[in-house]
Order: structure tokens, then sequence, then C-alpha cells
């Protein structure tokens, strides 16, 4: 019989943002946490922050799940080598407690059969919360538009129907796509940019985020710009807009807020255009129909996009509750783990052991 624990605790490892929720055994939602930690800035700091994120956690009969990003960080030679470092971080953390990894094969390991086959369990915190979208939608796309990432992730009979595992393949075949709402680099998405009635070609310099554009645009608040602006500056209208207008090699004197506007619009629009490439890519696998159900901080970029390949949207709302939504997927690793209690496991074929 397997063991069952009192509390479950899911986490996600990311290059910049470290994630934690902590369960009961009967799914009762206890506790979460997050952190800013640029891993690439100060890798052994790693132990101090799973630490500070474990502090309020009871750990006396208590399991954690492991997903991480963290490993393509270039502080780390191979992918390989940063799955081994963020694990022995853990080990050496949380010493004594059952540690089990979700590998590219929706299978759970211990933390010390992991080490041994590093690679299967790099970048695997999609299929958590793909195989909990699996569950809840049954047939359609499960978009999911991050700071950093966008998931684009067909379903068929409540299981995921993706042909990448990795994310190398997963670019491959448009199920991953590299941008997001807040750190990716304007500088990936146009080469010139609307300023004042011409073209000008845009500075190839790290001046400036997606986030600023969104920020500058009203679609998003200061805290949701949720990493360090390229020139450590100011999270507000006027900060996003002395980033922008450096874009096109200009400053504040030159350029003000509402004459980058357009800009910024500009950019926005080439980032729906990319995710929309992508969703038309997917769709043209046969079997891959929508709706669409859209989540992530980016969710109104998502639906603009899905919007655009003629897809109709679910109410991703109803499917994900408010508690779950700010450390997804975290919170829903123990949908899928298989040491909770006889009750969870008896609801659905979801809970049972992979």
């Amino acid at each position: 019989m397997l063991k069952t624990y009192d509390v479950i605790v899911g986490w996600d490892i990311g290059g910049v943002q470290s994630k934690c929720a902590c369960i009961s055994g009967d799914f009762a939602f206890l506790s979460s946490k997050d952190m800013t930690f640029e891993i690439w800035k100060d890798p052994g700091k790693l132990s101090t922050v799973l630490e500070y994120l474990a502090s309020d956690i009871p750990l006396s009969d208590t399991a954690m799940a492991i997903t991480m990003t963290a490993e393509l960080s270039d502080c780390f030679t191979t992918k390989a080598e940063g799955v081994r470092f963020v694990l022995e971080a853990f080990i050496d953390t949380f010493p004594g407690i059952q540690l089990m990894c979700l590998g590219t094969n929706e299978r759970w390991v211990p933390v010390e059969k992991a080490m041994g086959d590093p690679i299967n369990f790099a970048a695997t915190n999609w299929i958590a919360a793909a195989r909990e979208m699996a569950r809840s939608i049954g047939d359609g796309i499960w978009i999911d538009v991050g700071s950093t990432t966008t998931d684009i992730i067909p379903i068929k009979e409540n299981a995921l129907y993706v042909r990448g595992r990795n994310d190398t393949d997963r670019l491959r075949f448009g199920e991953l796509v590299y941008t997001g709402l807040i750190r990716s680099n304007p500088n990936a998405l146009a080469s010139r940019l609307p300023f004042k009635g011409d073209w000008y070609r845009t500075s190839n310099e790290y001046f400036a985020l997606m986030g600023d554009c969104y920020l500058l645009l009203g679609e998003i608040d200061p805290e949701d710009y949720s990493c360090t602006p390229p020139d450590s500056g100011s999270v507000n209208t006027e900060g996003a807009a002395r980033r922008l207008a450096r874009l096109i090699c200009a400053d504040a004197s030159l350029a003000k807020p509402e004459d980058l506007l357009p800009l910024a619009g500009y950019l926005r629009e080439r980032q729906i255009g990319l995710i929309v490439d992508a969703l038309y890519q997917v769709c043209s696998e046969p079997h891959v129909k929508g709706p669409a159900a859209v989540t992530g901080a980016g969710q109104f970029l998502g639906i603009q996009a899905a919007l655009r390949t003629n897809l109709s949207i679910l109410n991703a709302e109803a499917i994900i509750p408010d508690v779950v939504k700010k450390h997804f997927p975290p919170m829903l690793l123990p949908r899928i783990w298989p040491f909770t209690c006889h009750v969870c496991r008896s609801r659905s074929k979801i809970w049972r052991k992979p």
C-alpha cells in the first residue's frame, strides 16, 4: 500500500521565480509562497531560498513534489548539470523528507532515481498543469501565457495529445513559444518601430522588456512586473517610457510617454502574432481542435491569439480556482501525486499513481 502524508508541498523552481504551494493530504489549501530569485546571479543561494519558502510549513509528515525550469540558466553548462544542482539543493535542505520528481513521461520517481537520469526531469512543470486541464476540458487546446513563455497544449480524450516532451522538441512543434508578458525582449519581435509617423530601426541592446510595453499601455500593474527592469529603474509609466524610448536611441526629453503608445501597441501586435503562428501550426495537426482554455499572467494576449485563430474560448475561471492561479502549476502537482490520501486517490483516474 502506498504511504500517505499529512502535507504535500508542490515546488516549481524557475530561473527567475521560485514558488511553492502547500496542501493537506485531502487537498485542502494550506499556504503558498513565491520569491524572485535570479539563479544565474548566485546559484549557491538556492538552499537559502528553499529554506525561506518552506519556513512556515510543518515538515513532520510531509512529502515534496518537484519541478523546475531553472536548469536552462546559463550558469549551468548543461541542462543535466542544472537539474542535478537543483535536486542536490533539495536533498541538502530537506534531509529525511520524501522528495519526488515529475518526469517527461508524466511519471513520478524518487529524487535519487531522477539524479541518475536528469535530462528527463528538465522543464516538466507544464505537465502537472496540463494534466489537470486535460481532466477538466476533455478535448481542446490549453494556452498558458506566462511572464516568460507561452505553452500551447493540445488535449484529446482527457489526455495530453502533445508531440513534444522536452523544450527543444516543444519549440519545434509550436507547443512552446519563448515569448511572455514581462521578460521577453522587444528586439526579438521587431527590427523597426513606428514613432511620430516614421519607422525607426531598433537598437540591438538590452534596454527594455515587454513588461514595459504593457505597463505603458495600462494592461498590467506595477506589482505584475515580476523582475528587475534592465536599467534597475522605476516600475511605473515614466520608467517604462524611458526604457522604451531607448529602443530607438531616444530618451525622455525626446519621447514623451504618450508619443510611445503606438510603438508599444505595435510590439504587442507582434507578440500576439508569434502566438498566432504557433497556434496555426498546432491546429494543423490532425485531430487537434478547439475550444481553447486560456490562462496565465498574459491571459489577455492568449485570448486575442485564440480568437484570431478562430478558436472558441472556454471559461477558464470555472476551471481554475482563484487560490490556484498565482501558484499554477505548483498547486496542481498534488492532483497527479501518487502519495495523497485515499480520499483524493479515489476521486478520479488522474489522482491514481501514473
